[in-house]
């Protein structure tokens, strides 16, 4: 028989070894896969090819990801019949709220002892933020299905392009983990805006929910 162990604490993985504090215990038996450096992968396996750094290939996806929305603001371009001022105007405050979320959870919340419950509350109130927009948008600026996608993958580059830079430039995360958990929190983005859109949309056309 296996024997059980409980750590009070939370356990850490560093360079694929286990630890609380600084005690070194038993890693959890997972199927999980791992980065080079022990950072657990949630959606992509072990890639060689993207375990690495790289400060130019970094910093030209950021600046194409910044010229790409600039055009767009810029251009007055609509995308599924809007512009992205139509997107962002009426729920600026809320993308607001939620870039100072995500700022306290790195600056604050991982310093707090409570057993992740900071970063959990601060991870609700973005969701909260999004869920809004997403009714807040239906209702003013009367948005369909494929507005509701580009204001997930909208809020995903807000949000997870925010965490992704943080963890790159001062956790020195590899593009490896730095795609996975970009992926993983985009979903959840994603999935959020798709699905209680879905559903407002879905009670408003059929006149049970008035706007």
């Amino acid at each position: 028989m296996k024997a059980i162990a409980y750590y009070s604490g939370k356990i850490e993985t560093r360079n694929r070894e286990c630890f609380v504090g600084n005690q070194k215990v038993d890693c959890p038996q997972s199927n999980k896969a791992f980065t080079s450096t022990g950072d657990k992968l949630d959606l992509l396996p072990q890639m060689p090819s993207l375990e690495r750094r790289s400060d130019p290939i970094f910093f030209i996806i950021l600046l194409a990801i910044i010229i790409f929305f600039s055009v767009l603001a810029i251009s007055r371009i609509k995308v599924f019949g809007k512009t992205l001022e139509e997107y962002i105007k009426p729920i600026w405050y809320l993308i607001l709220i939620s870039i100072v979320a995500v700022a306290w959870q790195y600056l604050f919340g991982l310093k707090i002892d409570d057993g992740l419950m900071s970063i959990r509350i601060s991870q609700w109130v973005w969701e909260f933020c999004i869920a809004v927009s997403a009714y807040k948008l239906i209702k003013t600026a009367d948005f369909g299905y494929g507005n509701l996608f580009f204001l997930g993958i909208l809020y995903s580059l807000i949000i997870h392009g925010s965490k992704l830079a943080i963890r790159y430039l001062f956790y020195e995360k590899t593009f490896l983990y730095l795609a996975d958990r970009f992926l993983y929190g985009s979903l959840l983005v994603v999935a959020i805006v798709f699905v209680l859109g879905s559903i407002f949309l879905f009670l408003r056309r059929r006149g049970i929910l008035r706007f």
